[in-house]
């Protein structure tokens, strides 16, 4: 038979057990779990004819030492970091570096400099994210989706342009491009007001307005189709996992991808950029220039290269979209499959965390955001062998880029860990629910 009132032995027992375990959140699973075990024992031990207070002396003695029991829970319990994540973060920002030096490009000491900080200042900010408990972002997810808004309409008022695109000016020569990181805080907000029930505007048109059109004009104003394309590509991604009426879900995907191609069409740079791929000799000083170009410094670099800092004269932009062509050229085919290689393994422990998470909040987040990051490593590859058009896109940590962007990829990776972190320490699906 059940108690329904916690024996002051057993509770001081629990108590005992859950002194040791750090993850908190556990602890009213774990005094319910061993109380249910507790109170099991104890009735086949009054069943033998004991009374209640020795039944209870004796359950708690067959249950273990409180301490031993407490010490094992906390080491399943216990917040895992995916330090291997880490490991290959620091690995391609060792080779990024590496191939700086001696690079011959404008402005090379001002982007060393920049460089270092991102990368010192960028980890700090990836391993304070990771140790944060994310869960505290979901009570906040329309607050940031307003704040992104709002800052949005402020860089488009008050920020610059620069090859017509809008950029947040800090004074001195420090630009951010929030544009850029709006793209990840547009979704991280979507991500939580799918689940939040503080969302009050429940009708599809008002989905459609707040998840896809908004955005979408917003971009359009500064100017940044890309940035566009990307966000939609992330917000799609995230509409075919998360739960809803498959009508509702079906319509904002149709308008989602008539907007992304819209945008295609309508953006001539991008335009120009396909019609160079696919049929780079019918204007080879012009639209196919840079794929010409690429694939004649990946073919005659051969298996080793042409040596560390080997000049690349009339190839551009070498220390940003073009750094893995760059790295084939001076260190060979072998540089390029060691390269190569790291990156498929680093996605795929990013899939490893993705398919590892059950919560709802975390898979909600880390779905929206490991396609786009991932695509991230992926389209510099291959637009860099000829595969893909090419875009404005550098190498996450591996390429030289903007502060804002840099460190939106170390922030957005710092998510993804403490979502990874904290699955141990939640448990099953429906354990952590929005209110």
């Amino acid at each position: 038979m059940k108690q329904t009132n916690t024996h002051p032995l057993i509770a001081d027992y629990l108590d005992q057990v859950c002194r040791h375990v750090r993850a908190t959140e556990m602890h009213r699973r774990i005094r319910d779990e061993l109380e249910s075990h507790l109170l099991d024992l104890m009735d086949e031990q009054m069943d033998e004819g004991l009374g209640e207070e020795e039944a209870v002396r004796q359950a708690i003695l067959q249950m273990g030492d409180s301490a031993a029991v407490g010490k094992q829970l906390h080491r399943i319990y216990k917040p895992k970091v995916e330090w291997r994540l880490l490991v290959y973060v620091v690995a391609f920002l060792a080779v990024g570096l590496f191939t700086m030096y001696g690079m011959q490009v404008s402005f090379i000491e001002f982007k060393l400099d920049s460089y270092w900080f991102y990368a010192l200042f960028g980890i700090g900010v990836m391993l304070a994210v990771t140790f944060t408990d994310y869960r505290k972002l979901l009570r906040y997810s329309l607050h940031l989706y307003m704040l992104t808004v709002g800052v949005f309409f402020l860089i488009l008022a008050y920020g610059y342009t620069m090859n017509g695109k809008t950029y947040m000016y800090l004074g001195g020569s420090i630009r951010i491009d929030f544009v850029a990181m709006s793209m990840y805080l547009f979704l991280i907000s979507v991500a939580g007001m799918l689940l939040t029930r503080t969302w009050r505007f429940r009708s599809t048109a008002s989905k459609l307005t707040v998840f896809v059109l908004l955005p979408a004009c917003l971009f359009v104003m500064a100017g940044s189709i890309m940035e566009l394309m990307l966000y939609l590509f992330g917000f799609m991604i995230l509409m075919m996992y998360t739960k809803t009426v498959r009508k509702e879900k079906l319509y904002l995907m149709i308008v989602s991808a008539i907007v992304w191609t819209a945008a295609c069409l309508l953006d001539r740079y991008t335009l120009g950029r396909v019609q160079g791929w696919v049929q780079p000799t019918q204007d080879p000083l012009g639209k196919g220039y840079e794929y010409l170009e690429a694939m004649e410094a990946i073919r005659s670099a051969g298996f080793w290269g042409r040596g560390s800092n080997a000049p690349l004269p009339r190839m551009p932009y070498l220390d940003s979209d073009f750094k893995f062509t760059y790295l084939i050229h001076s260190y060979g085919w072998i540089a390029g499959i060691l390269i190569l290689l790291a990156i498929v393994l680093f996605i795929i422990r990013l899939a490893r965390v993705v398919k590892e998470v059950d919560e709802p909040y975390g898979k909600h987040l880390i779905v929206s955001i490991v396609p786009l990051f991932s695509l991230f490593f992926v389209w510099p590859l291959l637009m860099s062998t000829g595969m893909l058009p090419i875009v404005n896109i550098e190498i996450p940590f591996l390429s030289y880029g903007n502060i804002g962007t840099a460190l939106a990829h170390f922030a957005v990776l710092g998510l993804v860990l403490s979502v990874h972190r904290h699955r141990s320490s939640i448990g099953k699906p429906h354990t952590y629910m929005a209110k």
